[in-house]
Parts: C-alpha cells; structure tokens; sequence
C-alpha cells in the first residue's frame, strides 16, 4: 500500500512503507502470488478463464502481502476486472503481466495502463517488471510506482548495454562490465525520476526521452493525444 505525499502530473510521489517511490526491486526477492500465466495475443474467451483461475489461486493464499498479478492478455477490461477483483482480495500492490508485449504496443500499454489506475484504490501500488530505463519516466508519470531489475539482467546476458536513451548490442564496446553498468544505469534513472517529480518536473523529463527515441515519441504522442482529461486532472495549473 502507498501512501501518497504528492503528485506531479499522474505520477505519485509517496512511501511503501519506508521507500520512497518510483521503487527499484530485486525480482528474484519478488514475492508473487500463483496465477495463470497467459498468452498475450489468445482469444477473448480463454483469457477471461484465465484470469477467474487467478482469482480463484489469489482466494486461497493466506499471505496477502504478496503480489497479485494482473493478467487479461490483451484486453483492456480483463484487465481491469482483474485489478479490482484482486484489490477485494486483500492485496495492495498488483503487478502486470505480458509487460514486454506491451511495451511493443503503445496503444495498449496507455488504455491498460491508465484504465487500471483509474479503477482501482490511489492505496493500490503497480508494478511494472521488465521495463527498459528508457521507458521507466513515462512509465511513472502514467503512475507506476514500482519496477524491478529483471531487464537490465537480461540484457547483460545478451550481452547488451542499457543507458538511458539506448539499447547497445553487443557490436558496440563501451564497458567492459555490462551487467555493472546497466545496473548503474537503472538506479540512475530511478533517483533521476524521483528528483524530477520533488521538483514537479518529470513531464520535461518524458519529453526528452521521447526526442530520443521514435517509439517513445509515439507513446507520447498517444498518450498526449488520446488522454488529456487523465493527464490534466493531476496536474497542477498556474
């Protein structure tokens, strides 16, 4: 559960218990309930099964300090109902699933994203797993509020170099140490997001971002064009 100390547009500025959001997790530490792992693109009917099987596994752990997962593949209102079904479970920090599929669909990243938060308790914390450092800005003026290092391992592993505004393969030999360094560039972004939001300037740091990167450009553009009632309802005017 987080509690909110401030906004700076939908972003959210608070504590889960003595950490101070957007969070950087360790996902092997990451303690989740059991769920129905489902398919991103598979059919409607599948998929709300799916997601009763969540339901029905989250009804019966005790502990409900873990993580619930959000599934519903691609659509929108599963997702939702899933949320909210969760949250009458008792669990205050929701994680979603198929995170690098959607991060491959702009449009269904923004409507799943927002959409969720906009149905669920402002106590409810989401988790966002395998983000890029790229993203993780816009990500969190969406209002995520919690990320994990899986991504930055598995490129290392990949032998791929992740900074703040690119994905280097292996072709370029910039650290001797890739794994180090994109761990380095994670916690950077972290610490950068959350002076950005102290400082009511996030939405600058989103803009950048997007100049750097064409698919960021178009989440933004989405999210500018297709959301502006969400944005400005969080956003301090002067």
């Amino acid at each position: 559960m987080i509690k909110i100390n401030s906004h700076d547009g939908p972003a959210r500025l608070g504590k889960i218990e003595d950490q101070t959001t957007p969070i950087l997790y360790d996902y092997k530490e990451v303690k989740k309930i059991e769920n129905i792992a489902t398919p991103y693109k598979i059919q409607k009917e599948i998929a709300e099964e799916y997601v009763e099987q969540t339901i029905d596994l989250a009804k019966k752990e005790t502990n409900k300090d873990k993580i619930g997962v959000i599934q519903g593949a691609q659509y929108t209102d599963l997702r939702v109902n899933c949320a909210q079904k969760l949250e009458k479970e008792g669990y205050t920090t929701l994680m979603f699933a198929n995170t690098d599929e959607l991060q491959r669909n702009p449009q269904d990243l923004l409507e799943i994203i927002i959409e969720t938060r906009e149905n669920i308790k402002p106590t409810t914390s989401l988790y966002f797993p395998f983000a890029t450092t790229q993203i993780i800005p816009i990500l969190t003026y969406l209002g995520i509020d919690i990320f994990d290092n899986s991504r930055a391992i598995y490129e290392a592993k990949n032998n791929h170099l992740m900074t703040n505004n690119n994905i280097y393969t292996e072709e370029y030999n910039i650290t001797e140490n890739i794994l180090e360094e994109n761990m380095k560039q994670l916690e950077f972004t972290i610490k950068e997001v959350r002076e950005n939001m102290k400082n009511k300037t996030l939405r600058n740091l989103t803009e950048q971002r997007a100049t750097t990167n064409p698919e960021l450009m178009t989440l933004h553009r989405l999210m500018d064009k297709n959301y502006q009632k969400y944005l400005l309802k969080y956003t301090q005017l002067y």
